[in-house]
C-alpha cells in the first residue's frame, strides 16, 4: 500500500488484440529491443487506497500478467466489453477462487456484455452439469447501472457506455481517475462528466496515427484530452504503428510531460 494513501494502478498490458510483437511481423516496433514496446493485451489492475484489488478485463495474457506483476488475488473484476482480447483469459481466475478460503469473485459489466459472457462461457455462468476434475472458476456476474453512482466493496464508481465497433464498451470513473479504452468516440455527455470531475488521471485509447473505424487515433485522443483537461493522461491500447519513443515524443510536443504512453508493468499512483 502506498504510504501516502493513494491508489496504485498497474498497466498489465498496453497493446492491441494481437499483442506486440505481433506473430509473423518484422516491423521496427515488433522487432524493437525497447522493453516498452513489448505489449501484452490491454488490461489494468488497481489496488485502492482502501486495499481493494480490482482487475479490469481478463485478457488471454492474464496468467502471464499476474505472474509478472506478482499479483496473487482479486476482490472483483470489471469487464469493459466482450471482445476476445478482453475476456478470453477469464478461466485463469479459477485458482484464485479455490482458496483458502474458497470464494466467489464478482464480475461487473453492462447488460449486453453480461448476456454474451453467459452464452460464451456457459460452463461458468450457466452450468448444466456438475464440474468434474479441475473444476470451474467461481464467478458471479453483476449488471451495473450506467451513469449512476455504484458502490462496490465500498468503492464508488460511475460507469458509462460509448461506441466501439458494432457494440459498446463500458468505461468508468473511479475517484479522480477515468478509464476509456476501445473507443470509437466519446459522447458529449461523457466528455462533460469527465471534464467537470477535474480528473487527476485519464487512461485513454490511442491506437495509431491516421484514422481507424473502431478506435481513437492519436489525433482524436489528443483532441479529447484537450477538451477534458486532466492533470495527467496515460495513453493505452497502442498498435505496432507506434513505438513508445515515437508516441512519447508526439505527446511531449503537444502536452509536455502531462501526457505519456503507458508500458507494461508501469505503476502509477493517483
Amino acid at each position: 500500500m502506498d504510504l501516502n494513501q493513494k491508489n496504485t494502478l498497474i498497466a498489465l498490458g498496453t497493446g492491441t488484440s494481437t499483442g506486440i510483437p505481433m506473430m509473423g511481423c518484422k516491423c521496427p516496433v515488433c522487432s524493437s529491443l525497447d522493453h516498452r514496446d513489448k505489449r501484452l493485451r490491454t488490461s489494468i489492475f488497481i489496488e485502492s487506497k482502501h486495499g481493494n484489488k480490482i482487475l479490469v478485463d481478463t485478457t488471454p495474457d492474464l496468467r502471464s500478467q499476474f505472474l509478472e506483476n506478482k499479483i496473487s488475488g482479486v476482490d472483483f473484476v470489471i469487464i469493459t466489453h466482450e471482445h476476445s482480447d478482453h475476456v478470453h483469459g477469464i478461466d485463469d481466475l479459477r485458482p484464485l477462487t479455490f482458496g483458502p478460503p474458497v470464494r466467489e469473485i464478482p464480475v461487473y459489466c453492462n447488460s449486453e456484455t453480461g448476456k454474451i459472457l453467459e452464452q460464451r462461457f456457459a460452463y461458468i455462468f450457466n452450468p448444466t452439469r456438475p464440474a468434474i476434475g479441475g473444476g470451474i472458476p467461481r464467478l458471479r456476474l453483476h449488471e451495473v447501472n450506467l451513469l449512476k453512482e455504484t458502490k462496490i466493496f465500498d468503492e464508488k464508481f460511475i460507469f458509462f457506455n460509448y461506441p466501439h465497433g458494432h457494440g459498446e464498451t463500458m468505461g468508468f470513473l473511479f475517484q479522480k481517475m477515468a478509464y476509456v479504452v476501445d473507443c470509437q468516440e466519446i459522447p458529449e455527455k461523457i466528455v462533460s462528466l469527465l471534464t467537470e470531475t477535474k480528473l487527476d488521471l485519464l487512461i485513454i485509447d490511442c491506437l495509431k496515427r491516421g484514422s481507424h473505424s473502431t478506435h481513437l487515433s492519436v489525433e482524436r485522443a489528443f483532441n479529447y484530452i484537450k477538451q477534458i483537461k486532466p492533470i495527467r493522461t496515460g495513453l493505452i491500447h497502442m498498435s505496432h504503428d507506434l513505438s513508445h519513443t515515437q508516441l512519447e515524443a508526439m505527446a511531449s510536443n503537444e502536452f509536455g510531460s502531462k501526457v505519456f504512453p503507458l508500458y507494461d508493468q508501469q505503476k502509477i499512483f493517483f
